[in-house]
């Protein structure tokens, strides 16, 4: 996901990002009206993949609510066997980087130990008004803020680790790896969390639910991957034109 068009959806609802946002810097590139169109193509080409963006980027109920009832439908169409449906909405979780079930206690523990305190959102908050700032925001003004409560948002449901709050390191002085995540910033979900989080074994999830999984993940991606293109092409045309 480029961060230019993760900006867009993390901003506001598509519909209502300002000019100034998007032309940087007060120069008005494009027109609400022209964002809306772009956001409205990817929908009518990709709809899957536009509702995983805007759960991913957005955590939105409503294209939540769609994604589940995709893939109730898709599940239904295809005769697929007990589980599958609540695996592939486990694969949503993991590639929208939300904690699956078995993760969450675990989870919930490190953020009671790690973000207690008044500053613990400090990184965030200075990461969040230097994104700003490069992209010719004020860093009081109403986007910014709106950036910076989502992300804090984000940082308190989403699978990002809350020891390092991200960055993958640890230490004040000596920086270091975080043990946690180990290095890599979020608490990733494994395929014994999934199996964790169904209920099912290993060995009925390796013959049943296993190429499933995996064809499904792969279709989640490309998607999304559509819906993040066709909003550039139809930006990019807008731009040009």
């Amino acid at each position: 996901m480029s961060k230019s068009i993760e900006l867009l959806v993390k901003l506001h609802n598509p519909k209502c990002v300002s000019v100034e946002t998007v032309g940087r810097g007060g120069a008005a590139l494009l027109y609400q009206d022209q964002i809306i169109c772009a956001f409205a193509k990817a929908e009518s080409e990709y709809m899957f993949g536009y509702h995983l963006l805007m759960c991913k980027y957005r955590q939105d109920p409503f294209s939540r609510e769609f994604v589940n009832s995709y893939i109730e439908s898709w599940c239904e169409d295809r005769g697929f066997p007990e589980h599958s449906s609540e695996a592939m909405k486990c694969v949503v979780d993991m590639v929208c980087d939300l904690p699956l079930p078995s993760q969450i206690k675990h989870i919930k523990a490190l953020r009671k130990r790690y973000l207690r305190s008044q500053y613990a959102y400090l990184p965030t908050i200075e990461k969040v008004n230097k994104i700003a700032e490069e992209n010719g925001l004020s860093i009081n003004g109403a986007e910014a803020r709106q950036l910076r409560v989502r992300e804090i948002n984000e940082l308190r449901k989403s699978n990002t680790c809350p020891r390092c709050r991200g960055t993958g390191v640890v230490g004040r002085v000596q920086k270091r790896e975080c043990p946690e995540c180990r290095g890599k910033g979020q608490l990733r979900a494994n395929i014994y969390h999934l199996m964790k989080s169904i209920d099912c074994t290993e060995a009925y999830f390796k013959r049943y639910l296993n190429a499933l999984v995996v064809d499904f993940e792969r279709h989640c991606y490309e998607d999304m991957s559509g819906a993040e293109s066709v909003i550039k092409q139809r930006l990019n045309k807008e731009i040009s034109d």
